[in-house]
């Protein structure tokens, strides 16, 4: 993610600079078709892969100019001085024709950001064009509080560290879409849950909130540590186990395991503008058969009786609705059940089972994407289900 990457690269920045770096390249990658649109139309020809930061520069400075409100002069100078300064420097002149021809330039429409492929995926299913035009915008914060109260933050909002009860672990963050799948698993007091994929915590200070005994398993040592942190500020106990669950073998079963699964994250699209960028069909097809081993894998951990809770942050069928039908198909034993009232997913479930799929979708099942209450400032896309075990 563009997170992982910008800190780093950012280091030698004063705190102001990096906060403008990050809000350049992540406004770039948001607005990506639409300033490639405007760009293409000011060059005489495209510029190859070879000139490819050529084209980076240009991005930038667009962003820069039409999205981030900078100064014309300073937005233009700067990103010509960036290219002067490197091996690029004989296309100065071109990014500083570019750039200037584009100042005043009104935006394509917000589609123009999705690329085709993802559009032909979506459009049976999804209002691509909402979902565009909301993703095109910056995400709201959400904060849920100890008591399961929640607060939602628009832009410009704070930093989470200023927030009133940040210290003491009076809240922590997390998207209201994934809120969700945790509230559907109904009373967990006193109930032994296995989450899978846990960091970095939120469905996880869920858990603990509503009274289970947690193990959070995680594979990344550095994605733990995260937890760990965020468990400490919240004072919430859990057991921690570092491991890959295709590999990692419990000592007991469980009534509840929750499955966050590694997915394309194409429901997260908002807030990490690069993910539509750099996902493959292929890539979606061996997330798909990973998730199906892991879903076999954690399925037996689930006692009889006991529940399995799956999510994705994915739009994408292949990773919700067609891989629950097809681990309902293989395992008779299981079923989607939902121990909930329906209140709690109202006006959120949208889901789309497949052809011939059995009654109990639409309770059991959970499908949100970013333009449902898009009044609201939307949220991010998901898909979970709970499967119960036969005792």
């Amino acid at each position: 993610m563009a997170e992982d990457v910008l800190p780093t690269s950012a280091a030698t920045l004063s705190e102001a600079d990096a906060r403008l770096a990050d809000a350049m390249v992540k406004a770039a990658l948001r607005h990506l078709g639409q300033l490639d649109l405007l760009i293409a139309a000011r060059l005489k020809k495209p510029l190859g892969r070879k000139l490819l930061p050529v084209q980076s520069a240009l991005r930038i400075g667009a962003a820069q100019l039409l999205l981030l409100r900078v100064p014309d002069h300073a937005a233009i100078g700067e990103t010509v001085a960036a290219v002067k300064a490197g091996k690029f420097r004989p296309y100065a002149g071109l990014v500083n024709a570019v750039l200037r021809a584009l100042a005043g330039a009104e935006l394509p429409p917000a589609s123009t950001n999705l690329p085709q492929w993802l559009r032909a995926r979506w459009a049976p299913y999804y209002p691509v064009e909402e979902i565009c035009s909301i993703a095109a915008e910056l995400p709201p914060l959400d904060i849920v509080r100890r008591d399961g109260t929640t607060e939602r933050f628009t832009h410009p909002y704070p930093a989470v560290e200023t927030i009133a009860g940040y210290d003491a672990g009076e809240f922590w963050v997390q998207d209201k879409a994934a809120q969700i799948p945790v509230t559907m698993l109904g009373d967990i007091r006193g109930k032994r849950v296995l989450e899978i994929g846990a960091a970095p915590g939120g469905k996880t200070a869920q858990l603990v909130a509503a009274g289970a005994h947690v193990t959070a398993l995680d594979r990344s040592a550095a994605r733990m540590a995260v937890l760990r942190a965020n468990m400490a500020r919240l004072k919430m106990q859990v057991e921690e186990v570092v491991a890959d669950a295709r590999e990692y073998v419990p000592a007991q079963t469980y009534d509840v395991v929750v499955l966050d699964a590694p997915c394309s994250a194409t429901g997260t699209w908002r807030r990490h503008p690069e993910v539509l960028h750099i996902l493959t069909p292929a890539d979606i097809a061996e997330l798909a058969v990973l998730q199906a081993q892991m879903l076999a894998r954690a399925w037996g951990w689930v006692k009889p009786g006991g529940r399995l809770l799956y999510i994705v942050c994915s739009l994408e069928r292949e990773e919700g609705e067609d891989q629950i039908a097809r681990f309902l198909a293989a395992h008779k034993e299981a079923k989607i059940t939902s121990p909930v009232p329906g209140e709690i997913t109202k006006n959120l479930i949208h889901p789309y089972p497949p052809a011939g799929a059995e009654e109990g979708w639409g309770e059991g099942v959970l499908r949100t994407h970013p333009a449902i209450q898009a009044e609201l400032g939307g949220m991010d896309g998901f898909f979970a289900a709970i499967l119960s075990k036969k005792p």
